[in-house]
């Protein structure tokens, strides 16, 4: 056995255990000791109660956590009094992805849908750049927030949908769409339904890009933001389905990369019809 593999088998992982506890006990006595081995169990056993959950999300088409119900209590009493910005990472992260993502991927001067608009934080940069732009949004109160913001504008329509789909707006009547850190949230059957109706208002060529999960429920985290159990391969999966063609997905744009949505494994899908 080479040395390498002596040092990964479970009698050395024991004894570097042992080593690691006699060391705890010595520098911080029994009392922290005991409540870090009492928390390291803790912390197994919710890892594997949430991989369990995991397995029957998947098993069985299940909204789990991020179910339409949940996503319209969370959004609609959501404090917006910082716009959706809270989630901007820097000022530059924020243009580059309006230059390098919004501009580059749709075509300026065409019909454009937002999914999930919030507080318009995407708004108005769509808005400034569609020849008509229409937002649908599950919350009456951010549809609400986004008539009053943008009042003013005459190439804007809104609508308050059921979270999964887009009955208000016409057959083959869209050029292009655009949803960010919204199908994040959204539980996988609702993504699926979604796909579908955007196959269907999208006109022949049309484009979309989405920003959703990437790994799923892959990797169990504190601060995962919520995230539904979407990866980008069941994505792609849903957009064959559906007659939608992939054209690529990315998780980071700009010069050489420098931004991204890397933090909570997170993806961009560029798809058309």
């Amino acid at each position: 056995m080479t040395s390498s593999a002596a040092r990964g088998s479970p009698r050395a992982k024991r004894l570097d255990r042992i080593a690691r506890a006699g060391q705890y006990l010595s520098r911080n006595g029994v009392r922290w000791t005991a409540y870090a081995a009492l928390f390291g169990l803790l912390t197994r056993a919710n890892h594997a109660v949430y991989q369990g959950m995991v397995r029957l999300e998947r098993r069985h088409a299940l909204s789990g956590r991020n179910s339409v119900e949940n996503n319209y209590r969370v959004w609609d009493t959501w404090d917006w009094s910082q716009g959706g910005e809270e989630w901007t990472q820097s000022e530059e992260w924020k243009q580059s992805l309006i230059d390098d993502v919004i501009r580059a991927q749709l075509v300026p001067q065409t019909t454009m849908l937002e999914i999930g608009p919030g507080a318009g934080r995407w708004t108005k940069p769509l808005l400034e750049m569609a020849s008509h732009l229409v937002v649908v949004d599950l919350s009456d109160r951010c549809i609400a927030l986004c008539r009053e913001r943008f009042s003013g504008a005459p190439n804007i329509e809104f609508h308050v949908n059921d979270g999964r789909s887009l009955t208000a707006i016409p057959a083959d009547s869209i050029d292009g769409v655009w949803s960010f850190d919204v199908f994040v949230h959204i539980a996988p059957p609702d993504v699926d339904s979604y796909l579908a109706e955007i196959h269907r208002v999208l006109r022949p060529g049309g484009r979309a890009v989405i920003h959703h999960g990437r790994d799923g429920h892959e990797h169990f985290a504190a601060d995962a933001g919520w995230r539904s159990g979407m990866t980008a391969d069941l994505f792609a999966e849903m957009l064959r389905k559906h007659g939608l063609k992939l054209r690529g997905q990315f998780d980071s744009w700009g010069p050489g990369g420098r931004f991204n949505v890397r933090r909570h494994r997170d993806t961009l899908s560029v798809f058309t019809k």
